[in-house]
C-alpha cells in the first residue's frame, strides 16, 4: 500500500507540537489496560468518553487484528481475561468479537462487576479515531505480524490526525512496517532500541545514536534498575526525545516523576495526577 501522505515529524513545529519536551508539566497519559486499577474498564469507548471529560492529555491503548483484518481494543491477544469469551482475537472475526462484553471481568474491588449488566461492546480503531478526531493517542500494536502495521496505517489515512498519534510495538518488524508506510507519524522506541540509547548515555555517547523514533515510553524499573535518572533525562533532551514512564498511580511516585521532568506520566489513575499537578 502506498504511504500515508503525512508530513514528516522532523518537519514540524517542536514548538506547538503536544509532544514537545520540556513542557511546564507531564502530560497526564490515561492508561488502557482492561484490569480493575483504574477508574473504568479500559479500551472501551465508556473508558475513553470518561477520560476525556476528566480533562487528561493523551489517551493509551492497545490494538489486536482480528481474523479478517481490522483492529479491536483490547490489551490480550486472548478473550479470557476481560470478556465473556474465549480464544484467541487473531482466530476472531470482527463480526463474532462485537457481540462479547468487553468489561464482563473489570470490577473495582474483585467482589462487584458492575458491567455485565452494562455491556461494553470491543470496538475497533476506525470507531475511536471516528468518535475522538482530535484526541492525542498513544497506541500499541500487540500483534507480531506486518499486517497489524497495514491494518492501522490505512485507519490513519481514512481517518486523517496522524500527527496526534505515537505508535509503538514491542515487535521489530511490526514498527519498522509501519514507519515505512506512516513516515510522517512519531513512533516509539522498541526495547532493543531503547536499551541501545541506555547504553550509549551511560558513556555519553547519545549524540552519536540516529534514532528512528520520536518518544520512549519505559517502565519505572528494568530488572530491578532505575530507568529515568537524571542523566537519562538530560540524555533524551538533548536528543530531542519525548520521554513518558508506565504505569504510575501512587501519588508520592507521581511527584518523584514530575521533579525529574518526565514528558508524560501513564496512569490507571489520571484523576490522582490532575489533582497534584493542579496544585503546582
Amino acid at each position: 500500500m502506498n504511504r500515508v501522505n503525512a508530513r514528516q515529524y522532523g518537519s514540524m513545529n517542536r514548538k506547538d507540537h503536544w509532544l514537545r519536551p520540556c513542557r511546564p508539566r507531564p502530560l497526564v497519559i490515561a492508561h488502557g489496560d482492561e484490569g480493575g486499577q483504574g477508574l473504568y474498564p479500559g479500551n472501551t469507548l465508556l473508558y475513553l468518553r470518561k477520560m476525556v471529560a476528566l480533562g487528561v492529555d493523551a489517551l493509551e491503548m492497545d490494538l489486536n487484528l482480528t481474523a479478517d483484518g481490522h483492529l479491536v481494543l483490547l490489551h490480550d491477544g486472548t478473550l479470557e481475561r476481560t470478556t465473556d469469551g474465549n480464544g484467541r482475537v487473531k482466530d476472531k472475526t470482527l463480526r463474532e468479537l462485537e457481540s462479547l462484553n468487553a468489561a464482563f471481568h473489570w470490577s473495582p474491588d474483585g467482589e462487584q462487576f458492575p458491567y455485565r449488566k452494562d455491556s461494553q461492546p470491543l470496538v475497533t480503531i476506525d470507531q475511536v479515531f471516528a468518535a475522538f478526531p482530535e484526541t492525542p493517542m498513544i497506541i500499541e500494536l500487540k500483534n507480531d505480524d506486518p499486517r497489524a502495521a497495514q491494518a492501522l496505517a490505512r485507519a490513519i489515512e481514512k481517518a486523517g490526525g496522524g500527527e496526534r498519534l505515537i505508535v509503538s510495538s514491542f515487535h521489530r518488524s511490526v514498527i519498522r512496517a509501519f514507519r515505512s508506510l506512516c513516515p510522517g507519524v512519531a513512533t516509539g522506541a522498541t526495547l532493543p532500541e531503547a536499551l541501545l540509547f541506555f547504553a550509549a548515555q551511560c558513556v555519553f555517547a547519545e549524540r552519536l545514536l540516529k534514532p528512528a523514533y520520536q518518544t520512549m515510553q519505559l517502565p519505572v524499573r528494568y530488572y530491578g534498575l532505575p530507568v529515568f535518572t537524571r542523566r537519562f533525562v538530560s540524555a533524551a533532551r538533548r536528543c530531542d526525545l519525548h520521554i513518558s514512564v508506565w504505569t504510575v498511580d501512587e501519588a508520592e511516585t507521581m511527584k518523584k516523576f514530575i521533579a525529574l521532568g518526565l514528558d508524560g506520566i501513564v496512569t490507571d489513575r489520571p484523576d490522582r495526577l490532575i489533582k497534584i499537578i493542579q496544585t503546582l
